[in-house]
């Protein structure tokens, strides 16, 4: 079953915009082998490679792979003198996150990992091994380029989505949902699916968008909230607290709800042409559609 999902999934990469991406990538085996020695990874607010051997050519050509790539919706990354200013500064919340993660050891999950910077990030804990899951191809694309410097075989990206994985047939210490609830028509099934996955005493992190109001209600948006129209339900915090619980989930834990701000998300030339700015009104309290403006409740649950 798996691998006929994976052959479903990877025909993306097939697609004519994708392939030459792809071929964008495969200039990256023409560096010399010798430009690559003495390779070291910094893991902070950058997930930074240096390469003191490169020539201004392999620069060059580092870059053009590189901005082949555009948008780059999360970093940021540095690749030798390279630096690529993503849309989200995703040092934000992983630095939130940080402390409430134990990885030594763990096999670890990261649903809707996008580029895989939360990947990289967690190598600094020194996990077992880490499976990111995400079926768009741009975002494997992305994560193929910096494991091509990384190279950390510890960490594996599956071109598949949060539906896909009851089909892993992989028993997960931790489980990290971020910014995807709310792109899915039933986020209870997916919670159970996480739920499921995990070990006995397994842990979770989530996070949602959520509306204002102690109230036990949702916001399913008409049309579009903040121009994105896959947004289906939008809870309180209440709500969201009692769907990890009507799915099993105990020990929650209110890390914290955070408005979005524009030093997190926000235009740069490695991005789209919109971002929160364009998302907002012009007292940033609401979306463009009227909507209240997105915060993130961030929640902490174990099996």
């Amino acid at each position: 079953m798996l691998q006929s999902i994976r052959a479903k999934r990877n025909l993306a990469l097939s697609f004519k915009n994708n392939i030459a991406l792809m071929q964008s990538l495969e200039l990256l085996g023409q560096i010399p082998k010798e430009e690559l020695e003495g390779a070291s990874l910094r893991i902070g607010d950058f997930i930074e490679v240096s390469l003191p051997a490169l020539s201004k050519d392999t620069q060059t050509l580092i870059y053009n792979v590189a901005t082949s790539l555009i948008p780059w919706r999360k970093g940021p990354f540095k690749i030798h003198h390279l630096t690529i200013d993503s849309e989200w500064n995703s040092a934000i919340k992983y630095n939130l996150l940080e402390s409430h993660l134990n990885l030594q050891n763990k096999i670890v999950g990261d649903i809707g990992c996008n580029n895989g910077y939360y990947m990289f990030r967690m190598l600094s804990q020194n996990p077992r091994y880490i499976v990111g899951l995400d079926p768009i191809a741009l975002c494997k694309l992305q994560f193929d380029f910096m494991q091509f410097f990384i190279n950390d075989k510890r960490i594996k990206f599956e071109l598949l989505g949060i539906e896909d994985l009851p089909f892993l047939g992989i028993s997960f210490d931790v489980l990290l949902c971020l910014g995807v609830l709310y792109h899915k028509k039933s986020p209870l099934d997916c919670i159970k699916m996480i739920y499921n996955a995990l070990k006995q005493g397994g842990e979770a992190i989530f996070d949602s968008i959520i509306i204002p109001g102690k109230e036990e209600i949702c916001l399913c948006p008409k049309g579009s909230y903040a121009k994105m129209k896959n947004v289906y339900f939008i809870p309180t915090l209440s709500t969201f607290i009692n769907w990890l619980e009507q799915c099993g989930f105990k020990e929650i834990k209110h890390i914290a709800t955070l408005k979005t701000e524009r030093l997190e998300q926000r235009k740069t030339p490695w991005s789209n042409k919109e971002s929160l700015e364009d998302f907002l009104d012009s007292t940033f309290k609401q979306t463009v559609e009227g909507y209240p403006a997105p915060q993130r409740a961030y929640l902490k649950a174990r099996k």
